[in-house]
């Protein structure tokens, strides 16, 4: 039985999911606020991302305010990534349904990068798909360049330019040139 099944088999809880010490966005108080109200108020509407070890990859935010609202326990979906998993909500109002997804959308605008981890991802990763190189410079973050250079910008290591430098014995003071 792998790790995943004995997890969805034996728990089921919500405290045996592991939040990822890589997450590079942090929760301000608002945020983290708003996510335990919203938990509270519309019940929980979204889907998180784990991995085989039971590792929050996506929405270790959801979870923090989960288990501040209250709410004890997961339900795990088994997926290759070849469909999207949707969340049916039932019961809600308009004004719920509202609600709920300005909560989701507004939540998110409301955290910050954590910009050490995130230059610690950078010099990890190629992040580029997800941030441009002003952004993370607006983040206070050095983009490495992970761009393959040219062959002129790299040189032809097959071919070597001599180049010649001026040497002086240290013993005698003969003056000589020498090629590399």
């Amino acid at each position: 039985m792998s790790d995943i099944t004995r997890f969805m088999a034996d728990s089921n809880l919500i405290q045996g999911l592991i939040s990822d010490p890589k997450n590079a966005r942090k929760r301000t108080d608002r945020s983290a606020s708003l996510i335990q109200e919203s938990l509270k108020k519309y019940g929980a509407a979204r889907s998180i991302v784990i991995d085989e070890n039971n590792r929050i990859l996506a929405g270790n935010g959801t979870v923090e305010g989960a288990k501040a609202a209250g709410i004890q326990n997961v339900r795990v979906i088994e997926t290759d990534g070849t469909e999207i998993i949707a969340v049916k909500r039932t019961g809600l109002s308009e004004q719920e349904k509202v609600g709920l997804a300005l909560a989701d959308n507004r939540t998110s605008d409301l955290s910050d990068w954590d910009a050490h981890m995130l230059q610690q991802l950078a010099d990890e990763h190629d992040i580029s798909d997800w941030f441009d190189s002003d952004e993370l410079k607006e983040l206070g973050v050095e983009a490495p360049d992970f761009e393959p250079g040219s062959l002129d910008e790299q040189g032809d290591l097959g071919k070597f330019d001599k180049k010649e430098i001026n040497c002086t014995c240290p013993k005698c003071g003969y003056e000589f040139i020498q090629q590399v």
